[in-house]
């Protein structure tokens, strides 16, 4: 996808402005990765998205077995 059909999708309501799309560069936004992720299909998007949640549950159970609490249950710490 070009730059220029990027800009045409990045906004529901239509093109978005080239100074949006300039200031959000200036930022620091890395248009890129935008761009990639609005050439996908929402499934694609949704698949991504399980996989994401699917580590985080993982690394949150990796965590609780290392640590030996859930961190976001504060009474196991008032426990102890």
């Amino acid at each position: 996808m070009n730059m220029d059909n990027a800009r045409d999708t990045a906004s529901p309501g239509g093109p978005a402005a080239p100074d949006t799309w300039q200031a959000a560069v200036d930022n620091g936004i890395d248009m890129n990765e935008v761009e990639y992720l609005l050439s996908l299909t929402p499934e694609q998007r949704l698949h991504r998205h399980d996989q994401a949640l699917q580590l985080g549950r993982a690394l949150r159970v990796a965590g609780t077995e290392f640590y030996g609490f859930d961190p976001r249950h504060s009474e196991t710490l008032a426990g102890e």
